[in-house]
């Protein structure tokens, strides 16, 4: 049995929902999933705009963190088309300096979401004078374009931002192999970083067709895309990083008698699958230190956080996924319910 020690997982994008006992189990379970740092989401029933909002989800979120454990929140504020200067003022005074732009109803609870992307190019460009990241769920809101060229089709938008503004940009949870090389160009400014999920680079599309809890959005796309995906994370750029995009919804959710299902993979199992997706990486100490600069450092440098709070061992080892796990009381059915992953967490 082959073990590692790595670093715990800086996860800078998790849905942590609002029902208290629901964030409270899924906190637990990051916890126990390996990671330490939390990028909480704004995109709620009721959005979370302001700095007041956000202040009080952070607070909350804190408060639930069982006692001796470690877990820092980076607080995320949604930036749409009302958004003002004076907002993003009030949250850089709180200490708020990661700002979310989602596409109109291409995700969930986007009904708040941008529609008219020119309209929030004074906001980006204000929010790189006063230090606010900027975010971005990179689908074109336009049902013109299909699920699967969104994301390809927001280039332009992106680098409209990324050129005419200062800011730091984010683009988070990418999919779409032909991407890549506009990333790679994008990030010679010092100032673009790309997020990636464990589940986009453990699967593709043909493997999950038909599977609702890997239904997801950004969709995840085919071989060839997870195969470039792998590969980019196998350069250890310091510009890609985690962020699971890890979204629970309940089983009713999911499950729908009509209509669609819920968009969202529940992983209380990141690191894990992390390391199944990346474990070419995970046989040599070359290749272990670009896995732990992925799912840790690359993170901890951009939000200025500290070292991670403690090693983790990671064992090569057969891991066989629950079912079901209990999330408040409610039900959560996982990503990949029943199959197997190649590594697991030990103490």
């Amino acid at each position: 049995m082959n073990v590692i020690e790595v670093e715990s997982l800086a996860d800078t994008h998790f849905h942590l929902r609002q029902r208290e006992d629901i964030m409270s189990a899924l906190i637990r379970y990051a916890l126990e999933g390996g990671t330490d740092v939390l990028g909480i989401m704004p995109n709620l029933k009721m959005p979370i705009v302001n700095a007041r909002s956000v202040t009080t989800y952070r607070d909350v979120a804190a408060r639930l963190v069982p006692l001796g454990r470690a877990m820092r929140f980076i607080p995320f504020v949604m930036i749409t088309e009302d958004t003002t200067e004076e907002d993003i003022d009030e949250c850089v005074s709180a200490g708020i300096v990661d700002g979310k732009v989602y596409p109109y109803l291409r995700t969930t609870m986007s009904e708040h979401g941008v529609k008219h992307y020119g309209k929030i190019l004074h906001i980006i460009k204000y929010c790189g004078t006063v230090g606010m990241k900027c975010h971005f769920h990179p689908e074109h809101p336009s049902p013109i374009f299909t699920n699967r060229d969104a994301e390809f089709c927001f280039l332009p938008l992106m680098r409209l931002f990324l050129e005419e503004s200062e800011a730091i940009i984010v683009w988070e949870h990418g999919t779409d192999a032909r991407c890549i090389p506009h990333w790679e160009d994008m990030a010679t400014s010092g100032r673009f970083f790309v997020t990636l999920t464990a589940h986009h680079l453990a699967t593709n599309e043909d493997k999950t067709f038909g599977d609702v809890l890997a239904t997801c959005k950004p969709p995840i796309k085919t071989e060839s895309d997870r195969q470039a995906l792998i590969h980019l994370v196998g350069r250890d750029y310091p510009w890609v990083m985690a962020g699971t995009d890890c979204a629970w919804h309940p089983r009713e959710r999911k499950h729908v008698l009509s209509g669609q299902c819920a968009c969202g993979d529940f992983i209380p199992f990141a690191l894990s699958l992390y390391a199944h997706a990346l474990e070419g990486l995970l046989f040599t100490p070359a290749g272990v230190q670009i896995f732990v600069n992925f799912t840790s450092r690359n993170a901890r440098r951009l939000h200025k956080l500290p070292a991670s709070s403690k090693p983790i061992r990671l064992a090569n080892e057969p891991c066989k996924i629950f079912f079901s796990y209990p999330v408040g009381l409610e039900e959560g059915l996982p990503f990949w319910a029943g199959q197997m992953l190649n590594w697991k967490i030990i103490e």
